[in-house]
């Protein structure tokens, strides 16, 4: 079943953080319960971004599976923090379920802006499998998926990956940026799907907001760097294999 937290005092979400921080082999990737909370409080009508908690429990009502996403109103786009299920739910469907009521929450965003009947797409960060030191990868094997099944997991979902070097700024004090990461992009806009290619805008305003809340110390040079290397040109979206 899925249920979507909205309240940050919820107590699960503290499950949710507890798998996140089990899953996901580097802390530097994986933001603190207190920044949950604290998106989820500052949530209103008429901010800039819209931050979602969206969880599947079993029989239990223990979480088994969680995405942490948010709507970006200035792109129309997503931006998907994580998604991730516990291992003895794997390959039952619990994934699928989350990525269809992620969509879903995201196309009713768009329209309660005004901004028609669908979000343009969603953005994703995902372990290159090339890049990604070998420790990671192999601690990763063990509590999450192995890097290239991952990525033929989005290939599959319809993820392309962005043009560009990609470096996640750091989410907070004591983590340090991360370079191992590819950006990736689902496109539901019409257009850009069938060109394969997508505004720098888009990237731009998305990561603006998505970074100005993870790091609102440190996001403005990464950002700028990131608009010097993409200019005003569209970005290309790559097949993931071949």
């Amino acid at each position: 079943m899925l249920k979507q937290i909205d309240n940050p005092d919820d107590p699960q979400l503290a499950e949710v953080h507890t798998l996140l921080a089990e899953t996901l082999a580097d802390p530097n990737t994986v933001l603190g319960l207190d920044r949950l909370r604290e998106f989820l409080a500052v949530n209103r009508p008429g901010a800039a971004r819209q931050f979602y908690v969206l969880v599947s429990t079993g029989a239990t009502e223990k979480i088994v599976g969680a995405t942490v996403f948010s709507y970006v109103v200035a792109s129309n786009c997503g931006f998907s923090e994580y998604i991730v299920t516990s291992r003895d739910v794997r390959g039952s469907g619990v994934g699928r379920q989350l990525v269809d009521g992620r969509a879903a929450l995201l196309d009713t965003a768009a329209r309660e802006h005004g901004l028609g009947k669908t979000c343009r797409g969603i953005f994703i960060e995902v372990d290159n499998p090339d890049r990604t030191p070998a420790d990671l990868l192999a601690q990763e094997r063990e509590t999450a998926l192995d890097a290239r099944e991952r990525w033929r997991i989005f290939d599959h979902l319809g993820f392309r990956r962005l043009d560009l070097a990609y470096v996640q700024p750091p989410l907070g004090d004591g983590k340090t940026a991360v370079d191992y990461m590819d950006l990736m992009f689902l496109a539901w806009d019409e257009a850009a799907h069938h060109a394969g290619r997508i505004p720098a805008a888009w990237i731009l305003d998305t990561l603006q907001v998505i970074w100005s809340s993870w790091a609102p110390r440190t996001w403005v040079r990464p950002h700028a760097i990131l608009k010097t290397q993409l200019g005003t040109a569209e970005v290309a979206l790559l097949p993931l294999f071949g």
